[in-house]
């Protein structure tokens, strides 16, 4: 395909089509009649060679050409609107989105806060926030799919920048029938003799107290899992299950729930939350001034 003859503002409009899977949304969004867009995307359908979008019950759908497209699209606009950004950032005048990636147990610790803030000083911003973890937070952030992640990660691949937000350690929590409750740190025969509750995305890594347990040849007996931290109050609140977890969302729960908190048996390394992003968002006035929101 010969770019001196592409009309690059189709790759604008392949972008609404995908995001918003509506002619009249789309249009909309890039300010354009319904006919025009629809007439661009004619233009676009004939230059790929391939419908592109597929018109459903739902909207447009798009087809298996389209999705492999969205991708490289949405990262060389992404990198001529960075590029082509003002250096003087006016977050207060500014349309921007900010894309983040965060884990449920931390969000209610960042969200709330964070939200009040935009909304104070840039109004005409949007958050999209989005509760994907692990390797599929660095997935969406490679696929420029969003623009930070927050959450544990023990590695971070050297193509991102990173800051560690905070420190915390583990403890354990139950509900107050528990009978282990009022007991201000368990003992290991008390930890190992109770049922557990794991709160885990299903492919995650072996949980720090699994690794130092199986270093003493020692075993907890997990007999529920969760993927979601949302869940863990109303799993709890009637069971004889403990759940082993970081000690601000412990607190914050406990607090709701009146569930009770004790230390763990064995010392663990401390759980940190990190905020990671690519290395092409450094030193980028909108993401800078994010970063700084972010920074707990």
């Amino acid at each position: 395909m010969n770019l001196l003859t592409f009309d690059l503002n189709l790759l604008l409009i392949f972008k609404a089509l995908f995001e918003e899977k509506n002619v009249t949304k789309a249009s909309k969004k890039v300010g354009i009649t319904q006919p025009a867009m629809s007439n661009a995307l004619n233009r676009l359908r004939y230059l790929i060679n391939d419908e592109l979008f597929i018109r459903g019950p739902k909207g447009m759908r798009p087809t298996a050409r389209a999705i492999e497209l969205a991708g490289p699209i949405q990262e060389a606009l992404s990198n001529i609107e960075l590029s082509l950004s003002e250096i003087n950032f006016d977050p207060y005048t500014s349309k921007r989105l900010f894309r983040i990636s965060i884990s449920d147990d931390i969000a209610p610790l960042i969200i709330p806060n964070l939200v009040e803030e935009i909304k104070k000083s840039s109004p005409n911003s949007e958050l999209c926030i989005r509760s994907e973890q692990g390797f599929e937070a660095i997935n969406l952030l490679d696929k420029n799919e969003t623009d930070f992640a927050m959450g544990r990660f023990e590695s971070v691949p050297s193509r991102f920048g990173f800051k560690v937000l905070f420190d915390e350690k583990y403890v354990c929590m139950m509900n107050t029938n528990h009978k282990l409750a009022n007991e201000k740190k368990l003992s290991m025969d008390q930890y190992l003799s109770t049922n557990h509750l794991r709160v885990a995305p299903m492919d995650a890594q072996i949980s720090p107290i699994d690794r130092a347990l199986a270093q003493l040849n020692l075993e907890r007996k997990i007999s529920v899992r969760i993927d979601l931290i949302t869940m863990s109050p109303y799993v709890l609140r009637n069971t004889d299950l403990v759940l082993t977890l970081p000690s601000k969302t412990a607190n914050r729960i406990a607090k709701n729930y009146n569930f009770f908190i004790s230390e763990l048996p064995v010392e663990l390394e401390t759980r940190q939350t990190k905020l990671i992003w690519h290395k092409e968002l450094t030193k980028h006035p909108a993401f800078d001034w994010m970063k700084e929101k972010l920074n707990i």
